[in-house]
């Protein structure tokens, strides 16, 4: 369970960086508006998931 969590957050962080760079050649789609709407929610699902697999980690 505790590699699954760390898997699933790294991906969210693999998507936060991806969306941030894709940032600086956005144009007219999608707005940068939108992109940064993803890079708050991915990045916040990122630190959420990481966060659980320390704390199971420290459980164990």
């Amino acid at each position: 369970m505790i590699i699954a969590m760390a898997t699933i957050g790294f991906i969210f962080l693999y998507l936060t960086i991806a969306t941030f760079s894709m940032l600086n050649r956005a144009r007219m789609y999608p707005p940068k508006k939108v992109l940064k709407q993803r890079i708050s929610v991915f990045g916040s699902l990122a630190i959420f998931f990481i966060a659980v697999t320390l704390l199971l980690m420290r459980i164990q």
